[in-house]
């Protein structure tokens, strides 16, 4: 394995994840649009009122399609898997799903394909019918459980007796549910037999949040939900988040401050002065002190220029402004992608915000390791690799996504390392900016870590499954997301042709659109990678679905990375939608040398399991995707009511121009993108717009 020669005797270890193509140039790589890769099954949606299962045990429409099903996965939505026997070509599958979607209770077919990086269990036992559920839980009380050590996190804490009764059977742990709409809808959190809970995740300062409480109970093989206890009623608060300035840190005599006017969540759910202090060498500080969102100062002198601080306070303490930011991570001046000329210029957006807890980006990758720059950025998340081969952790789905490692033995019997693959994006959005390694995009927000992918990449069920609870929508037989996603990042895609599902189906949303329309409509930006291949995006899934933002590399020099997929003449829409600097190592000359002209971020060097936490360099799409999450979730920071539009019409609006002259400047076609995506434009767009 390549190592990394960095300053301080820093050994970096380099994944060889791309160069398997030959270095031709975009004009010069043409495909004929036929499928290739394999598929592990179909994705079938029923339509309503139509059971999944046929009388024989085997998948709805099973004799339809001429072949052999089992039942698979439920995956959301009345979305099944109904699984092949073994592994079957793209275009065997298709034929397969085409005689399928003739049966009259199907409503739609998809193919469950495989792609890499860049069961449960149906029916009950015969003892369900002798459990009675458990009484009401008793005595449900909640308090706002502000703390000191994390001020400006809200967080509930919930109390309760055991129920009176029983019936014989055993508590095996309790339900909390919580609702933020007075009770017309619940989310329920699994927990263990404890008696009390602190709840400090999900929650808003200043809502009015509406609780209750059931125990599960066990009879023999048998489980059962109890009755819910009566309703608490609490609203947490805390210290206000940090304002945001919009006219900057520098104030005159003819220029007055200005912030963003803050929610009452930002507020901590509580009112909330604000104290402007404008500084300057040799002159008495000048302040003021208001309620609004802007103030006045009296007696400055003309032609000075004044730095200005700005403290909110309520009863829960101060928070100040970000007037200027400089991270003193160790290998900070190694991250170019962050503050070159064609890097995407953080420092500028850094000095209005640095992003904020209660902005969750979902990693849809291989899983996460720990790490000093992670560790205290992640919040809980699901594996849903369902082959308990691939998994590598000997199961299917469960509430570990830590990554065991993605090694594997290939066709030829070589064994191939672990990549770290979810680790290494992890970092680049939001490794913590705590004066060790590097530090993130968005170091501010946090990280769900979700497993879709294993030793050998994934599947497409496994893919909607994750994107459906990630964006906080149910998924049957898996607990529902406590904290649900604002961003979510897919840095995978496959080496050959594999066209979306959407195309396939004559331009019909198939089920990873559908799984995609969804997490939109809950009010979530998808992200995806181009793919490494330097050839038509339009063959790279998931990338080439929709609703996505589809990000294409460039390197140190503004210009197309070399193995960058790209946006094709004839792409009718579909290809790179924006670019961002994903390493490029055929364009180094004048990057840090300890980078080789590609991204450092976080790094684990087992071999095969997990090692010690460490560092890599590495280039690809799966890089220049994460740059762009981390923006979108800073801007999910001012405006926690984004949506997937306003994201892109950002953006979109905002970009570098790529290096003038290059192939991405002179297509006509779009061949890049619309240009290099730029946080410190986008952010003060936005705060514009504010």
């Amino acid at each position: 394995m390549k190592r990394f020669r960095g300053v301080a005797a820093l050994a970096l270890a380099v994944i060889a994840s791309i160069g398997l193509i030959s270095p031709a140039t975009a004009s010069q790589t043409t495909f004929e649009p036929i499928e290739t890769g394999t598929a592990t099954g179909l994705i079938v949606k029923y339509r309503a009122g139509v059971d999944a299962l046929a009388a024989d045990g085997l998948a709805t429409g099973s004799n339809a399609a001429k072949v052999a099903l089992a039942f698979g996965h439920a995956l959301g939505d009345n979305i099944y898997t109904a699984d092949f026997l073994g592994d079957l070509p793209i275009l065997e599958a298709r034929k397969i799903a085409r005689a399928l979607e003739q049966d009259p209770r199907v409503e739609m077919v998809s193919i469950n394909q495989n792609f890499s990086p860049a069961t449960l269990s149906v029916g009950g036992s015969s003892a369900l019918a002798a459990l009675r559920a458990a009484s009401a839980v008793q005595s449900l009380k909640a308090v706002d459980a502000f703390s000191k050590a994390s001020p400006t996190t809200a967080a509930v804490r919930l109390t309760w007796k055991a129920p009176r009764s029983l019936f014989g059977a055993k508590i095996t742990g309790y339900i909390v549910e919580y609702s933020s709409n007075g009770g017309q809808s619940y989310t329920a959190i699994k927990r263990g037999t404890a008696l009390s809970y602190t709840m400090n995740t999900s929650l808003e300062a200043g809502t009015l949040y509406s609780f209750r409480v059931k125990a599960v109970t066990k009879l023999s093989t048998a489980s059962k939900a109890g009755a819910p206890s009566a309703v608490v009623r609490v609203r947490p608060t805390t210290a206000p988040q940090a304002p945001i300035l919009a006219s900057g840190n520098v104030v005159t005599s003819i220029l007055n401050p200005t912030w963003i006017q803050q929610n009452l969540a930002q507020q901590g759910g509580l009112p909330v002065t604000y104290l402007a202090t404008a500084t300057a060498e040799g002159l008495a500080n000048i302040t003021c002190t208001t309620i609004a969102n802007t103030c006045v100062f009296t007696g400055l002198s003309a032609g000075v220029n004044y730095k200005l601080s700005l403290v909110a306070t309520n009863t829960r303490g101060s928070t100040s402004a970000v007037t200027e930011f400089k991270p003193a991570d160790e290998y900070y001046s190694s991250q170019w992608h962050l503050f070159a000329e064609y890097g995407v210029n953080m420092p500028k957006a850094w000095n209005f915000t640095r992003g904020i807890k209660s902005v969750v980006v979902a990693v849809i990758d291989s899983g996460i390791t720990k790490h000093p720059d992670l560790d205290a950025q992640v919040v809980p998340g699901y594996d849903f690799v369902s082959n308990k081969t691939r998994s590598n952790d000997g199961d299917g789905w469960d509430a570990d996504p830590s990554d065991p490692g993605d090694y594997f033995t290939d066709a030829r019997g070589n064994f191939v390392e672990s990549s770290w693959h979810g680790t290494h994006v992890a970092g680049i959005i939001a490794a913590a900016s705590n004066n060790i390694g590097i530090t993130g995009v968005a170091p501010g927000i946090v990280i769900q870590p979700v497993r879709a992918m294993g030793a050998d990449g994934g599947t497409s069920a496994d893919l909607i499954a994750a994107i459906n609870w990630a964006a906080g929508l149910s998924v049957p037989g898996v607990p529902d997301n406590p904290t649900p996603a604002k961003v979510i990042n897919m840095s995978m895609g496959t080496s050959g042709i594999s066209v979306c599902d959407d195309i396939a189906s004559g331009g019909r949303l198939g089920s990873t659109g559908q799984a995609l329309k969804a997490a939109k409509a809950a009010g979530v930006t998808t992200i995806t990678a181009a793919g490494n291949f330097n050839t038509d995006a339009r063959f790279s899934y998931p990338g080439n679905c929709f609703p996505t933002i589809n990000v294409g590399a460039t390197g140190f020099s503004g210009d197309r990375a070399w193995y960058s997929n790209f946006t094709a003449p004839t792409a009718q829409g579909v290809g790179v939608d924006i670019s961002a600097p994903g390493g490029d190592d055929r364009d180094q000359s004048q990057t840090p040398p300890s980078t080789e002209g590609q991204l450092v971020s976080t790094f684990n060097d087992g071999q095969s399991k997990p090692g010690n936490p460490t560092y890599a360099i590495e280039e690809g799409t799966s890089m220049a995707a994460p740059v762009v999450s981390g923006i979108i979730a800073l801007l999910y920071s001012i405006k926690p009511t984004l949506t997937f539009d306003e994201a892109w019409n950002i953006i979109s609006k905002t970009v570098k121009p790529f290096k003038p002259g290059g192939q991405c400047a002179t297509s006509t076609t779009g061949l890049c993108g619309i240009g290099i995506v730029n946080a410190g434009a986008a952010v003060e767009f936005l705060i514009a717009q504010k």
